[in-house]
């Protein structure tokens, strides 16, 4: 009680105290999530109304704690947060449909017209003219990075970066948990390798008729695709690319390194996934995939799919050949990659295959990506209708005839 009474105090009278703010929101929130899978949903809701308090806009929160209010047979208090959803943004119909949690409701006269609302959102979504593609933090990254140089204080950070965010970096934060003290520590460990790239990231700017193109690609091969909106952001080199709702964001510092790059200040892991200024397209791309699909993965196969589908997908619609390492491995590789892969491709274990990092000794780290491409990819080529294919591609979700359905396995029998 008293440290969440001086985190107040000092959100009151501190530049810096706005992130610690959101941090202890969102610790709050997974406190809430925890009471919430042991089935104790009156203290849930609590450290969910908690977290509220601190961050009332948070789409996530809101959402979470009108399930728990519905699961406690409260349905005035869930609705109470539910249509708190379209006007903060919530888009997602097909997941608050099928939610067993919301079951309660559903036959409530609030919920068509909130479905409704929800879907007016989404909608939205199906006219390019209303993508956003955003680079203002990358300007703003810059102006405070000048400043910092000289006066080396976290303040400035604060106040030239975080205190100017976009709604990206704001989301951006909350997915990764960023800070200005951790920025504080990234600009002091990376400032020749952060020099390198400052014209490649500020060039992001003039990519956006490019990207614009490639959407209007994957609108032609599928045709119920949404616009995301486009961040690109300066992290703490914690990932090159995420997804909130239906925003992209990019963390551009893992993803605009080029040839005169220097690699001595980063650690193994960050030398095998810096990203090149030239596969920025096709990182956005496989992004914009995943803000498409549903998260329903509930193994190695399923994920590996997930994650091959984006790469293929883009791949289909930049024409970029995927070319990173654990691709150039694979290629070589792949009847045994297959053989090892199998074996534990319907268990939770992705250390071996996918997000691995530094834990990935002796070949590169995301193979998974490499398997699930070539099941989609044969899924695609042994298709006859291939409009059809790339539809079941994106929306894949029985992972184990989808793999018997592409005859992946057969090439190697």
């Amino acid at each position: 009680m008293m440290t969440r009474l001086l985190i107040a105090v000092i959100f009151t009278v501190s530049v810096f105290s706005a992130k610690l703010f959101c941090q202890d929101a969102s610790a709050l929130s997974k406190q809430g999530d925890s009471l919430y899978y042991l089935n104790d949903y009156g203290n849930s809701i609590i450290k969910y109304e908690e977290s509220l308090k601190l961050d009332p806009g948070n789409v996530n929160f809101v959402y979470n704690a009108a399930c728990v209010y519905s699961l406690l047979k409260k349905p005035d208090e869930a609705f109470s947060k539910l249509e708190q959803l379209p006007g903060i943004g919530y888009e997602n119909v097909s997941w608050i449909s099928g939610d067993t949690d919301l079951e309660p409701l559903r036959n409530d006269t609030r919920w068509k017209p909130l479905i409704e609302k929800i879907q007016a959102n989404l909608n939205k979504r199906k006219d390019i003219g209303n993508m956003k593609i955003v680079t203002s933090d990358i300007d703003n990254f810059w102006v405070m990075y000048d400043v910092y140089k000289k006066s080396g204080s976290v303040d400035d950070i604060q106040k030239l970066y975080f205190d100017k965010k976009s709604a990206g970096l704001d989301a951006f934060t909350k997915v990764r948990v960023i800070n200005a003290g951790q920025m504080d520590k990234v600009l002091k460990i990376y400032p020749q390798f952060l020099e390198s790239i400052r014209s490649n990231t500020l060039s992001l700017k003039n990519i956006s008729g490019k990207l614009i193109g490639y959407f209007e690609k994957l609108q032609e091969i599928y045709p119920e695709v949404y616009f995301p909106d486009i961040y690109f952001t300066i992290g703490c080199f914690s990932t090159g690319g995420t997804v909130s709702g239906r925003m992209l964001l990019i963390g551009s510092e893992l993803m605009c390194a080029d040839e005169n790059s220097p690699t001595g200040e980063l650690n193994s892991w960050l030398k095998g996934n810096i990203g090149k200024i030239d596969n920025i397209e096709q990182i956005v791309m496989h992004e914009s995939i995943h803000t498409l699909q549903e998260y329903n993965q509930a193994n190695l196969l399923g994920a590996s799919i997930k994650e091959g589908a984006c790469d293929f997908i883009a791949s289909m619609v930049t024409g970029h050949e995927m070319n990173s390492a654990h691709y150039i491995y694979g290629r070589k590789y792949e009847k045994g990659l297959w053989k090892e892969f199998k074996k534990e491709m319907y268990g939770t274990d992705y250390s071996r295959w996918l997000y691995s990092g530094n834990n990935s000794i002796g070949r590169p780290s995301d193979l998974g990506y490499f398997i699930g491409y070539k099941i989609c990819e044969a899924y695609y080529e042994n298709s006859e209708d291939k409009t059809r294919a790339v539809k079941e591609i994106i929306e894949v979700s029985d992972f184990e005839a989808f793999l018997k359905k592409s005859a992946y396995e057969e090439k190697f029998e």
